[in-house]
């Protein structure tokens, strides 16, 4: 399944305009939760929200 550079680009845009709203969003809010949970615990559980979100973006463009 090859790809043109025109279709990776157009997703390489797409995705600097999402994250750039995200940012853009997420720097208005602020919002500050303690949780207390050891440094792997922490660790953990900031991998597995990255992994949710690389695999719901797959999945919602089916392209990556």
């Amino acid at each position: 399944m090859q790809h043109s550079i025109k279709d990776i680009l157009s997703l390489l845009l797409v995705l600097i305009v999402v994250v750039a709203v995200l940012w853009f969003f997420l720097s208005l809010v602020r919002i500050v939760v303690f949780i207390p949970v050891s440094f792997w615990g922490a660790v953990l559980l900031i991998l597995g929200t990255i992994i949710v979100i690389i695999l719901a973006l797959d999945h919602f463009l089916n392209f990556l």
